[in-house]
């Protein structure tokens, strides 16, 4: 029933997507716009929010048939101009989140809410209406041109009937009228067999795929010319639970259970986290398979896996998720694990993004499962140098996890190699300027005159400009910001790298490192916990964050503890941070050899030891800090032009 203490909502017009809305009906909308993107569930999820802003200005201007599925990925996501609405599902899946969100809001601080922004299932374009149930402010598409898109369907509101005073037709009517009999019996037949698919996908999309033919959905064979390893993410299974009550069956989509996750959007979350990790090739979807051809010198990727998962929906409302990842080229399980009784909290995306970054934290990080297994394959069939782009990828891993000089130089000449001949290689100019770096970060052998960290920046960029949606690509930006002592560079890299994946472990732990050396403790060490809960083996160059942070808030123990935990003899800022800690402790002479092994592994820090930590530590304060400490264990503080520089 209306409300009518509020009849000022009667007065609204409808905003129609044929053209620009009255403005009043427009200052409306904006204003309950505002409310929904200052709230709670919108206010901590910028993809929705831009998503949910771009469809509702888009709508008040007038272009409500410019909202497709591509003009929110690129306009909205940030998505490149080759983005494929029908082979990435991203959009699809952030409508549901937005839709949730909306729905959430709307149950709890926006109840009062004069206008109502829905989404409606099976279309972009928003509808506006009172809460007091007035005529709609709605979104309607232009007469006679329904919406388009593989997902998108005209929403109609406001319908008018027969007895409405101008005395329109029904569109239904008005859409047949002048059709013959036998188009308008087609048309509804095509209607019903299409409706039919999709309700037989939703439950057995296998089984469905098996009742058309296989010409039609034959599936397509990718092989990968960089040889990083692919992956293809296979339909999740589901099992267990019992029906919903009616009263929560409306609106759901999919197989309905008690269990809280469904499988079909777990499946589709895994998948697009695993593609945000620059190191993996993940195929878009089930109709997409690898080639198998694995054998050394082929130009397929010599690593192929396949993620499977199974669903338990239990009683209670809990749910059990298990996983496996096969190695498609020798058909053995090289990894499986079960999480166990999962419940969502009161934010479900929350925890969907919880789950996810567990499972990526294992599987798709550099030093994780998929990673482990490419460079051993690689190693069998003849090592890196027979291994393409991808082999000189693992070179430059290898020489992380060693810092070796004439492994640097191994990988970065066939980096270099690598880019010249294939200049739209981005991983390769991102892994490349975090190799120049470490001629200053690690004393590493310079091939050059030009200055390290000038390559370093122009290699960088041209990393981001080749892939804008990289996160390695911002993160190694990041670091030669951090090294150029700018300070706001380092955060808005850090903040994008984070933006552009989420799931990524290392990336959270490195931007709080940077953050703790930036000034920014209480931040930088709370990123650094929260990496460590997610993922407790973390890679030995997160122990030099944590002693650093240790060091900086005078807590020896914790500074000692991390340190035992720091690379060999060859990582430069290992031997700068157990110096720092040592003195920290009052083992002087401890210090003092880390000290001197620190100027024999980069001799730079005793040619340009002001210079180094002002490069290291770019906070004044902490810089201060560290050039008294160095300089009572015997390496001097003088002022030299790289230092004025």
């Amino acid at each position: 029933m209306p409300d009518s203490t509020r009849p000022e909502m009667e007065a609204v017009p409808p905003v129609s997507a044929a053209g620009p809305p009255d403005a009043a009906a427009a200052e409306v909308v904006r204003r309950a716009l505002a409310q929904v993107l200052e709230s709670e569930e919108l206010r901590s999820s910028p993809q929705l929010s831009n998503i949910l802003r771009f469809i509702v200005e888009a709508t008040l201007q007038g272009r409500a048939d410019a909202i497709k599925g591509y003009t929110i990925a690129v306009e909205a996501l940030g998505r490149d101009a080759s983005f494929d609405p029908q082979a990435d599902p991203i959009v699809r899946v952030e409508a549901t989140r937005l839709r949730r969100a909306l729905e959430r809001y709307y149950a709890g601080a926006g109840a009062g809410d004069e206008i109502e922004i829905v989404v409606p299932r099976g279309s972009y374009v928003p509808q506006f209406l009172p809460r007091g149930g007035g005529n709609a402010v709605a979104a309607l598409p232009p007469d006679g041109e329904p919406a388009t898109g593989a997902d998108e369907v005209p929403s109609v509101v406001n319908k008018p009937s027969p007895t409405d005073a101008d005395d329109r037709e029904p569109r239904g009517q008005r859409a047949g009228r002048g059709l013959p009999r036998i188009a308008v019996l087609a048309a509804a037949a095509f209607a019903l067999v299409f409706i039919v698919a999709i309700a037989v996908d939703m439950v057995d999309p296998r089984g469905w795929r098996a009742l058309v033919s296989d010409a039609a959905l034959r599936p397509v064979e990718r092989a990968n010319r960089l040889g990083i390893p692919m992956i293809e993410v296979r339909a999740f299974d589901t099992t267990g639970g019992k029906p919903l009550p009616p009263s929560e069956i409306a609106g759901t989509s999919g197989a309905i259970t008690s269990g809280d996750f469904t499988a079909r959007a777990l499946e589709v979350r895994v998948r697009d986290a695993l593609a945000r990790f620059d190191l993996l090739d993940v195929l878009a979807s089930p109709d997409v398979r690898p080639s198998l051809n694995c054998g050394a010198g082929s130009n397929s990727p010599h690593s192929v896996f396949a993620l499977g998962g199974l669903v338990e929906n239990h009683d209670d409302g809990a749910i059990s998720l298990l996983l496996r990842l096969s190695d498609l080229c020798d058909g053995t399980i090289v990894w499986s694990r079960e999480f166990d009784s999962l419940k969502r909290g009161s934010d479900a995306t929350a925890s969907e993004v919880a789950l996810v970054r567990d499972i990526m934290a294992a599987i798709a990080e550099p030093y994780g499962v998929i990673q482990a297994r490419a460079r051993a394959q690689v190693t069998a069939a003849g090592g890196p140098a027979n291994a393409g782009s991808y082999g000189c990828v693992l070179m430059a891993f290898s020489y992380w996890r060693s810092y070796r000089p004439e492994e640097h130089e191994q990988a970065r000449t066939c980096l270099e190699r690598a880019v010249a001949s294939d200049p739209t290689f981005a991983l390769g100019y991102a892994l490349l300027a975090e190799l120049y770096l470490d001629e200053i970060r690690n004393g590493a052998p310079s091939s050059s005159l030009k200055p390290a960290i000038n390559r370093a920046l122009a290699a960088a960029e041209q990393a981001v400009e080749l892939a804008p949606t990289s996160s390695t690509a911002q993160r190694v930006l990041m670091h030669v910001h951090f090294f150029r002592g700018e300070r706001g560079g380092v955060i808005a890299a850090g903040e994008a790298a984070l933006a552009l994946n989420p799931y990524d472990v290392e990336v959270l732990a490195d931007f709080g490192g940077q953050l703790i050396l930036l000034g920014d403790a209480a931040r930088g060490e709370a990123m650094l916990a929260s990496a460590a809960q997610i993922a407790p083996g973390m890679p030995p160059w997160v122990d030099y964050y944590r002693v650093m942070a240790a060091y900086l808030r005078g807590d020896a123990p914790a500074a000692a503890a991390a340190a035992d935990q720091l690379m060999g003899e060859g990582f430069a800022p290992g031997l700068l941070a157990r110096a720092l800690a040592a003195h920290l402790a009052g083992e002087t002479d401890a210090a003092r050899a880390d000290v001197r092994r620190l100027t024999e592994v980069a001799p730079i820090w005793a040619a340009e030891p002001e210079a180094m930590v002002a490069r290291f530590f770019p906070s004044p304060e902490i810089a201060k800090r560290v050039k008294a400490d160095l300089a009572a264990l015997g390496l001097p503080m003088r002022k030299t032009s790289a230092a004025a520089n």
